[in-house]
């Protein structure tokens, strides 16, 4: 009898401490998961940890986007800006046939300003490798005009300086498609102001402010342009600026600088967006 009690006991303990243990095993196992309260607060933090990202991802992607759409155009721009510059400062005039040799200038409007210019020079700006006009005098006509596409675009024109612009083949070459719009502008010394035409087609004038005109980056947003003031060395010719006297005074190409008075308050280059 003895040993039986003693075997119930033992068995009474070993069922106690098993069912601590299941007790305690239980515990833990529910004190380890996480509540759906929990679930979906982790889920919205993750959710707006995503959103975070993705939106300074996408404006990061975008800001570059538009830097290389902006340095793209300002590339254009300056090519056209610095062959137009050289093909102006070359301008031929001869106060023989002063009819041949003059400046002329239409002002014309698109969905930007689309003037159109045309002078005499030596300058082979614009001009093809095989073209003929590349070693001889040329009159140049500078526009902007629909390409075989319909965009806007920086359209060349060449003739003989001698031939009327009536004469020439009508059909341009084009450019440049990211210039959509052009815009010159006369300084008058005697106003001290700007014009935007020009009657005196037997001269040239001395000083001129050019504008390109390129898309906004931003959807609506204001266009891009591209600005040069513009002085013809040769001008002051056709207005009998040159003084002629001694042998150094008299030398062709050299002219009377304008006045301080006279000149525009500008700076010479610039460029806004």
């Amino acid at each position: 009898m003895p040993n039986a009690e003693c075997r119930m006991r033992e068995m009474r303990s070993s069922l106690s401490c098993n069912s601590e243990i299941g007790i305690r095993k239980s515990a833990l196992f529910c004190r380890s998961g996480f509540t759906l309260l929990e679930m979906l607060v982790a889920l919205a933090i993750l959710a707006l940890a995503f959103a975070v990202i993705w939106s300074t991802f996408s404006a990061t992607v975008t800001a570059w986007q538009r830097g290389g759409d902006l340095l793209d155009e300002l590339r254009h721009g300056d090519f056209v800006a610095e062959q137009l510059v050289s093909a102006l400062r070359s301008a031929a005039f001869f106060t023989s046939s002063p009819d041949k040799y003059g400046f002329r200038m239409k002002t014309r409007n698109q969905t930007y300003p689309a003037d159109q210019i045309s002078w005499v020079t030596s300058s082979t700006a614009f001009m093809p490798p095989d073209s003929p006009y590349r070693q001889s005098l040329h009159r140049i006509v500078f526009s902007v005009e629909s390409n075989p596409e319909g965009d806007p675009a920086v359209a060349i024109r060449a003739m003989p300086h001698l031939m009327d612009e009536d004469e020439v083949d009508d059909t341009p070459w084009f450019v440049s498609s990211e210039v959509k719009g052009f815009k010159c502008r006369v300084y008058d010394f005697e106003e001290e102001s700007w014009k935007t035409d020009w009657e005196d087609t037997n001269s040239i004038p001395r000083l001129l402010e050019i504008t390109l005109y390129m898309d906004p980056v931003e959807k609506y947003g204001p266009p891009v342009t591209l600005q040069r003031l513009v002085e013809i060395p040769v001008a002051p010719t056709s207005t009998n600026a040159v003084k002629m006297g001694g042998p150094e005074e008299g030398r062709e190409g050299e002219a009377e600088q304008p006045a301080e008075t006279g000149e525009p308050a500008a700076d010479g280059d610039s460029t806004t967006f």
